[in-house]
């Protein structure tokens, strides 16, 4: 059973490390308790992290135990630990884990081997090398004695690794010989061998902290996220993650929907600055780009963080903590209307983790692997469908409770799994399944049959409205077998539509009743595509598909398509979050940042309901909203949306 932690009650938090190196030669000169108590106190945060180790494997504190940077002129951690107890704000350090460059100058036996036969690697430690035991898990007790910390984010972890060739990682592969490339045979076995060493490796440290200081939290950075959608066996105490600098929002999307669904506590990190896009010319974000930043994160329920990096003299940036105060208070005026709500089901997308870990950028980084899953959640958004993402284990628990369900894409799942959505359809749910190939095990619940040719390429074109839109990638030929299977949409040869159309005699989309429920099919990478494209004519198609499948529980919002929702309830309120992911001056890969974020709207909004609501606002303004209730259903137009507005709606006891 898990046991609460301090991490629990959190809501804004601040991050800061440095990443010392052996160049260094002012750390923590300029430092002083009453400057970071100043800073500090411009934004009151519920916890901060500070740095111990980053990536080169210098400490920034005297320790004895690692390395510490010869340019550690007064030990900073020391003052931020006397700081932060003084004000009654937990201290994390950041701390990296399998990137630890200077213990393999001292050690170059511990580093991992990434190819059969070849050299030890000078900055990744292989996980079942002594590095755990013998040198990372001292270092993070070594803290613990010395400043009583309350917790560890370690850094630099499941990113930063891939499979190891050692002798003793090749030794442990019980199940044959050791493969070296995909398509080798027990190639998925070793992948996930390899993946479990890692985890063994995260569990020896957590528990070695647990045991040593019980309260004392720890985190894996990026662990049971998207890039790691496993059963959560680690006994980590919370999960997190720090999101791109750049494209921010998107990013933090798809995990805020993903994580909100763990059943652990969570947070995101921002990162406060950004760039062109290299990991160089760095500049500070604005205010609304990390309000909007917060307002993805906040209205899914979860924690807020904020990273920046403080001067390389230990003190922080001024007017940086003057705009985060303008940020933090942004976030405290809707904190009682995100923390601690509960997600209200309408779309779920599956991530099925035999899908990822397939095709994704071994061991655990995206690649293309989640491209479907996006597509989907961005489509579903931009057509106002509030849409939570779940792995298949959590997906089975909790079918019954969404009103939609979308396999986009998904190859290599269980016959137990099909099992259970064909039941989930009979029992009234609508199914939404996409993929040329994939579609092929759903045939039996979407009434379809392969035709000759069973495959066409690029160029097919799918009627949307009055036009068509291209169908990027492969499709599947398909036909309906009996009158039951309704095409939504033909496929066609040209882009002409109507009686000019060439159809290729294929059908791009179909629906069909099965049972209470109804199954519906794309049969080509829309999703996929999508995620790369954001053609708004697919996200048109996708609003036709759903008018047409007028499913009796979704909600729906209409409006500017950059103003997604999240429903969520707490203590007899339903709470619908809207949120601007708007700018004012237009983005390009050469223009990338966030300036300001202007209203957006009109949005109209109608939300089945039981029973006729007692009070409807809008927060945090406290806003009268004019509404109707009729037939189930409430409905109202708000004029407009800023950042972050949610909509409060008092239901009866």
């Amino acid at each position: 059973m898990r046991q609460k932690n301090w991490h629990d009650d959190v809501f804004f938090g601040l991050h800061f490390d440095l990443h010392a190196t052996e160049k260094d030669t002012e750390l923590g000169r300029a430092l002083t308790e009453e400057h970071l108590q100043s800073q500090l106190a411009k934004i009151r945060p519920d916890f901060v992290q500070c740095d111990g180790k980053g990536h080169p494997g210098y400490a920034s504190y005297p320790t004895r135990v690692g390395v510490p940077s010869p340019g550690i002129v007064k030990d900073q951690l020391r003052i931020w630990r006397d700081v932060t107890r003084e004000m009654g704000i937990p201290l994390v350090v950041h701390f990296s884990g399998i990137w630890d460059a200077a213990a393999l100058k001292d050690h170059p036996a511990w580093g991992r081997v990434d190819r059969p036969g070849g050299d030890r690697s000078p900055k990744m430690v292989c996980p079942l090398s002594p590095y755990t035991d013998e040198y990372m898990i001292p270092q993070l007790l070594e803290i613990v004695d010395m400043y009583d910390v309350d917790g560890f984010w370690v850094d630099g972890e499941n990113w930063a690794s891939q499979p190891c060739y050692c002798p003793d990682c090749q030794a442990g592969f019980a199940l044959g010989p050791v493969p070296d490339q995909p398509g080798q045979p027990l190639w998925d076995a070793w992948l996930a061998y390899s993946r479990a060493n890692f985890v063994a490796h995260v569990c020896r440290y957590t528990d070695a902290v647990h045991r040593h200081k019980p309260g004392c939290t720890v985190c894996s950075n990026w662990m049971y996220t998207v890039r790691q959608p496993d059963r959560i066996d680690a006994p980590v105490d919370y999960i997190s993650g720090d999101f791109s600098w750049i494209w921010s929002a998107a990013r933090a999307g798809v995990e805020a929907r993903f994580m909100a669904g763990r059943q652990l506590g969570w947070d995101l990190m921002a990162w406060g600055f950004s760039s062109h896009g290299p990991m160089q010319d760095w500049v500070f974000k604005s205010a609304d780009a990390l309000c909007q930043e917060a307002a993805v994160v906040m209205s899914c329920g979860g924690a807020f963080m904020v990273y920046d990096t403080p001067n390389r003299d230990g003190t922080l940036v001024g007017w940086h903590m003057d705009e985060l105060s303008q940020v933090a208070a942004f976030c405290r005026a809707r904190q009682i209307f995100c923390q601690g709500t509960q997600t209200v089901p309408q779309a779920v997308i599956l991530h099925a983790p035999a899908h990822y870990y397939a095709h994704n950028d071994p061991l655990f980084n995206l690649g293309d692997a989640s491209d479907a899953l996006e597509g989907a959640l961005h489509a579903l958004l931009e057509n106002g469908v509030s849409t939570d993402i779940r792995n298949d284990a959590d997906l089975v628990r909790e079918i019954d409770r969404y009103p939609l369900c979308v396999v986009a894409e998904q190859d290599n799942l269980s016959d137990a799994l099909l099992d259970e959505l064909e039941r989930y359809v009979r029992s009234g749910g609508v199914l939404l399944v996409s993929g040329a190939e994939q579609t092929r095990r759903f045939d039996r619940l979407l009434g379809t049959a392969e035709r000759e040719p069973g495959f066409l390429e690029m160029p097919l074109h799918i009627p949307v409205g009055p036009g068509s839109v291209c169908a990027m990638g492969r499709y599947r030929q398909v036909r309906p077998v009996d009158e039951k299977t309704e095409v939504i949409a033909p496929l066609l040869l040209t882009r002409d539509t109507g009686s000019a159309g060439r159809p290729s005699g294929g059908c791009a989309i179909t629906c069909r009743p099965v049972g209470k429920g109804m199954a519906a099919g794309i049969f080509g990478p829309l999703f996929a595509t999508h995620a790369r494209a954001h053609y708004p004519a697919v996200r048109a198609l996708i609003g036709q598909l759903l008018d047409r499948l007028d499913i009796p529980g979704l909600a729906r919002a209409r409006g500017p398509a950059r103003v997604p929702i999240a429903l969520r309830a707490r203590h007899g309120q339903l709470l619908v979050h809207l949120v601007n992911l708007g700018s004012d001056h237009p983005q390009s890969p050469r223009s990338p940042l966030v300036e300001h974020v202007p209203p957006a709207g009109p949005v109209s909004l109608d939300i089945p309901m039981t029973a006729k609501p007692r009070l409807v606002r809008l927060m945090p303004a406290a806003e009268p909203v004019n509404w109707t209730y009729s037939d189930g259903r409430l409905r109202l137009c708000l004029d407009q949306v800023g950042i972050h507005d949610i909509l409060v709606i008092d239901q009866d006891d």
